[in-house]
């Protein structure tokens, strides 16, 4: 394997000192104005996991009236901008903070943000050309390893446990890719994280429960082609093919694909599966305490269930991959992505229904098949009204 070994520091800084000739666009071609903007300075700093912040210095011989950031993440085409905060002058200095500690605004880390700077004057409207900017973890100060499209992010004295996490990323995308239909080619950020406590912080909010009861050891960000890894975990190379798997589900299927087949595939891929899944849907077969897999839009709450629900998800897969083959598998993201529901989907690529398919695949294990509650089944149970009788 030919790895690249290049430093990165955490607290990235990215300027650009120089002078603009920006254009405004006309309907019939590109005009010249005579009015020069001049950027002196534009900086970004990350501040992971709080924000990253925006620095900008332009000159005008025209009032400068606004200046629009425009942001897209990972390989988005979708934009958020916001504008900096200035009063009207010929000469800007400004700062825009991009808060992104929140739920609904985190990034993860080693995601590429893409910018676009907007500058409005009172003759004109201008603007630079798109660029990237690597959003790194602030606290720490980065290595880096290389391998075709797939770039492992690691600091401390690891790099021998970074290289066997790139191993098992590239093995799963020369498996799986193939298998799901999924390119492979598009690059794939991994940053790794040496224990729980790094870990922690770098995760975007989410249930204290799960959270105090399961230790994430890894998460993907299939949207961004991002993921985190603890590398101090004892199955890091497991679970690094376990996400990354992730990441090819979404490019194979988009984001309708049910979290029970999502999370089946990646398990399946996983190089170093866990026994807990297996030791949990053994228990669940002999109690009788199976989950209606099929039927699951997403995770369950109760930690006990999510291991169950684990098992389950990566038997089903890895019994429709072995009994049926690569093609049914492949068609089935290939119809998610194009929007069918899921069940016309599956009837489409198997010929049965997920319900259908469920009951095959416990009939295989030696468990009690499924039976879908009737609607008269549900009813709530009638209670005879008072009736108030007149004297």
């Amino acid at each position: 394997m030919d790895l690249v070994i290049n430093k990165m520091v955490g607290k990235t800084i990215f300027c650009i000192v120089g002078s603009l000739l920006l254009f405004m666009i006309g309907v019939n071609g590109v005009y010249a104005t005579e009015s020069e903007v001049e950027v002196t300075s534009l900086s970004v700093e990350s501040d992971f996991p709080k924000g990253i912040r925006f620095s900008i210095t332009a000159e005008s011989s025209d009032l400068i009236e606004e200046i629009k950031l425009t942001l897209r993440t990972g390989e988005q085409d979708t934009a958020i901008y916001e504008y900096f905060k200035f009063s009207p002058s010929k000469k800007v200095e400004s700062e825009l903070y991009w808060r992104t500690g929140t739920s609904s605004r985190y990034i993860p880390p080693g995601t590429t943000i893409r910018y676009q700077i907007e500058i409005s004057t009172s003759n004109g409207f201008f603007d630079n050309r798109m660029q990237e900017f690597l959003y790194l973890d602030s606290r720490f100060d980065w290595d880096m390893i290389r391998d075709r499209a797939v770039t492992v992010f690691y600091h401390g004295p690891v790099k021998s446990r970074a290289e066997e996490i790139m191993d098992s990323i590239i093995d799963t995308l020369d498996v799986m890719g193939p298998i799901l239909g999924a390119s492979i080619d598009e690059p794939i950020r991994v940053t790794v994280y040496n224990n729980i406590k790094e870990m922690l912080i770098a995760l975007p909010p989410g249930s204290t429960t799960i959270r105090r009861e399961l230790v994430t050891e890894g998460q993907a960000f299939s949207d961004v082609s991002s993921l985190l890894v603890l590398g101090g975990g004892r199955m890091s190379t497991g679970t690094a093919s376990h996400e990354v798997a992730h990441i090819l589900v979404f490019r194979a299927g988009g984001r309708m694909v049910p979290s029970w087949l999502n999370e089946g595939v990646a398990e399946f891929a996983n190089v170093s599966p866990s026994f807990s899944y297996d030791i949990a849907l053994d228990y669940a077969v002999n109690a009788d305490t199976l989950l209606p897999i099929t039927t699951m839009s997403s995770l369950p709450g109760n930690p006990e269930d999510v291991i169950t629900f684990y098992g389950q998800a990566s038997s089903i897969v890895e019994y429709m991959i072995f009994r049926y083959g690569a093609v049914p598998i492949r068609n089935l993201l290939s119809y998610f992505k194009e929007g069918k529901n899921i069940n016309n989907a599956f009837q489409k690529a198997y010929g049965k229904s997920k319900t259908e398919l469920e009951n095959e695949w416990r009939d295989f294990i030696g468990a009690p098949l499924y039976q879908a509650a009737k609607f008269d089944e549900t009813l709530p149970t009638v209670i005879p009204r008072t009736q108030v009788k007149a004297f």
